[in-house]
């Protein structure tokens, strides 16, 4: 029996808060004015609201381009350094190349001598 006064409570305080947030929803009824376009403002608040909105637009824009612009450095950066780094290894490469040529030779004249009846 006990619990049943608790949950008749416990429903009765959801109840009160619902009924709260109800009324607090109700004082404000128009939905909050559209401001999108120059041409939408009416009032002082109107215009205030948008300049507000176009200088925080206007400034996340610049932080933007500062970081693309950023981003584009650093990869036009390592780029160049890539290419540098690709020069190098092709060079390396050649040079590797020529040696194992030259060894392969040496060894083969070595072969040859071996195998040349006396």
């Amino acid at each position: 029996m006990g619990s049943i006064k608790n949950n008749i409570i416990h429903d009765h305080i959801y109840l009160s808060n619902s009924e709260k947030e109800k009324s607090c929803n109700k004082l404000s009824d128009t939905p909050p004015r559209k401001i999108r376009k120059k041409c939408d403002i009416e009032t002082e608040e109107d215009r205030e609201e948008y300049f507000r909105r176009r200088t925080l637009n206007n400034a996340s824009c610049r932080v933007s381009r500062i970081h693309r612009r950023t981003k584009l450095d650093i990869m036009i950066t390592k780029c160049v350094e890539y290419e540098d780094l690709n020069g190098k290894l092709k060079l390396k490469n050649l040079i590797l190349s020529q040696v194992i040529n030259q060894l392969k030779d040496h060894l083969r004249t070595l072969v040859s001598n071996e195998n040349k009846p006396n």
